[in-house]
């Protein structure tokens, strides 16, 4: 089986016109959010409001997605001692299971901070079973569920190319994952690219659509 994910982070307002596409063809994706950040705006490239979703009123947006833990305030992993990296796991998932009613065993790391040291903390002192790393790597078999790296970025110009590449050769129970931030198809002014990439997944019988700890369940 040939087995795509997407996922993406950090749950802002622009999820809500994303998950319209997605239920339009009938996909899924895992959604990384910050539980610690409820309404909280930054501004992209100085001029560009982004703001996060109360989560607590998005119960139901998510329904059919999975929900994944991306630290509760999104910090760089790496300035963290210990105890203050299980803790901003541990409650991300404390808060994520109650506003969704549902479990959590899914991990992406924010921005692009992270060691085997900190995988190894994460592995011990948390419920996730897998944890999606911030490098990018041109191959489809991940060493474990706990460094799972990224294929592509959504805006990557050879996108198409690669999961072309990826879905007409011979290896079988392969992993292509495509990360990005749901903010970006609008202020790069990507809806129409986002929504050709999921009509070309949808359509290709060759794929088949997974959230991230369906795929970990199936491969591993």
């Amino acid at each position: 089986m040939k087995i795509v994910v997407l996922s993406f982070d950090d749950g802002t307002i622009y999820d809500r016109k994303f998950i319209e596409l997605l239920n339009k063809y009938h996909l899924r994706a895992t959604f990384n959010l910050n539980s610690g950040l409820d309404d909280y705006v930054w501004y992209y490239n100085k001029n560009h409001e982004i703001r996060r979703l109360n989560l607590k009123e998005c119960k139901d947006l998510y329904r059919n997605q999975e929900v994944a833990s991306h630290t509760l305030t999104h910090p760089f992993l790496t300035s963290l001692n210990k105890d203050e990296l299980i803790y901003q796991i541990n409650q991300d998932l404390i808060n994520l299971e109650k506003i969704f009613n549902k479990k959590i065993t899914s991990f992406a790391v924010p921005f692009d901070a992270c060691n085997d040291k900190i995988i190894e903390i994460i592995k011990k002192n948390t419920k996730i079973k897998n944890i999606r790393c911030p490098c990018i790597k041109d191959d489809y078999f991940p060493i474990d569920q706990y460094h799972i790296h990224i294929n592509a970025l959504y805006d990557d110009p050879l996108i198409f190319d690669k999961l072309e590449k990826f879905s007409s050769n011979n290896l079988e129970n392969s992993l292509f994952v495509i990360a990005g931030h749901s903010y970006e198809f609008e202020v790069k002014n990507d809806w129409e690219k986002i929504e050709k990439l999921l009509k070309y997944i949808y359509t290709n019988l060759k794929l088949t659509n997974m959230t991230m700890q369906e795929a970990v369940d199936y491969l591993f």
